[in-house]
């Protein structure tokens, strides 16, 4: 695994590791190293033509790996901190041999100083941590900071998608991305917000969701 020296890396919070992992997922972390990014295998991403898609947060993988099955002509970056959900991700990956996936298990704010200015076509969020104590808010992704960074690495009228259900970050996401005045907000009409865009995949957390009868919003932002 890459080893970082980056300093001024915000704090993780929250646990790395939940229950025990199954053989199954065990067995994936100890053979699927190749899928996870190491120095080597970051420069050499970037050599190739492809469109890279950055996910963030992936959970166990389902937007991520049915985006890469369906997609095999573009690049997929997955970065999640949590060990959990990386070992599902790389069982999935190995089961369906793909080859345009690698892994970054760990915080992704420890490697955006890596990505070369205007390297990335997409930028995906699905259904972030929103914190929504008061005294927590510093600890959302979503911040000046994240924005500036990812302003960065996106080409040229390259995207970023978020969804949330959760009305308090609903409004705090759309209140950093305009005040940064570089992303448009791609919306026409109400539904342009409420229906989940064609190239992003149902998880089961949207469905858990719905079923709670909240209500999923999907956000997409363009780097002007």
């Amino acid at each position: 695994m890459y080893n970082h020296d980056l300093n001024n890396i915000p704090k993780f919070h929250g646990r790395r590791k939940g229950r025990k992992l199954s053989k199954s997922n065990q067995l994936a972390l100890k053979i699927g190293d190749r899928y996870l990014i190491d120095k080597e295998d970051f420069k050499d991403v970037f050599l190739c033509k492809k469109n890279i898609i950055l996910e963030i947060g992936f959970g166990d993988g389902e937007n991520l790996i049915n985006s890469a099955k369906q997609n095999s002509n573009f690049f997929y970056i997955g970065a999640d901190p949590f060990l959990n959900t990386t070992a599902q991700c790389l069982n999935k990956i190995l089961f369906h041999n793909l080859r345009n996936v690698l892994i970054w298990p760990d915080d992704v704010r420890k490697i955006l100083e890596l990505f070369p200015y205007n390297s990335i076509s997409e930028i995906k969020i699905l259904f972030p941590d929103p914190w929504p104590k008061k005294k927590h808010h510093n600890r959302r992704l979503i911040q000046k900071e994240f924005i500036e960074k990812i302003h960065q690495i996106l080409k040229p009228k390259g995207t970023i998608t978020i969804s949330t259900d959760h009305d308090i970050l609903k409004n705090w996401l759309l209140e950093k991305f305009q005040n940064y005045r570089k992303f448009e907000w791609m919306v026409r009409s109400s539904k342009d917000w409420r229906l989940r865009p064609p190239d992003c995949f149902q998880t089961k957390y949207e469905l858990k969701s719905i079923a709670k009868k909240r209500k999923p919003s999907w956000f997409i932002f363009e780097k002007q």
